[in-house]
């Protein structure tokens, strides 16, 4: 049908692989960095980035602080099913 919206997801999972590597993977579907900020929840603080599409919007939050243990990117997506699954395959 013309002019209906496609049905987004909200899926957020932890990464296990570096920034770098999901920055690349979201350039390559054509996202954009629109905003970064650091914030803290639960006594922690997180540099978080916002990327967006022409509909969907994924963010990347990764711990700040002395790496005592590995700590991994945690990445939020409300998406299509297809940008998820291409996301997950990475993640």
């Amino acid at each position: 049908m013309e002019g209906r919206r496609e049905t987004l997801k909200l899926k957020s999972m932890p990464s296990f692989t570096s920034v770098g590597t999901i920055e690349a993977k979201l350039a390559e579907l054509n996202f954009e960095e629109v905003s970064s900020a650091t914030v803290v929840s639960d006594g922690r603080f997180w540099h978080k980035r916002i990327f967006e599409n022409a509909s969907e919007t994924i963010t990347v939050s990764d711990e700040v602080g002395e790496v005592i243990y590995m700590k991994d990117p945690v990445i939020t997506i409300l998406g299509n099913f297809e940008t998820i699954e291409k996301i997950r395959k990475i993640a």
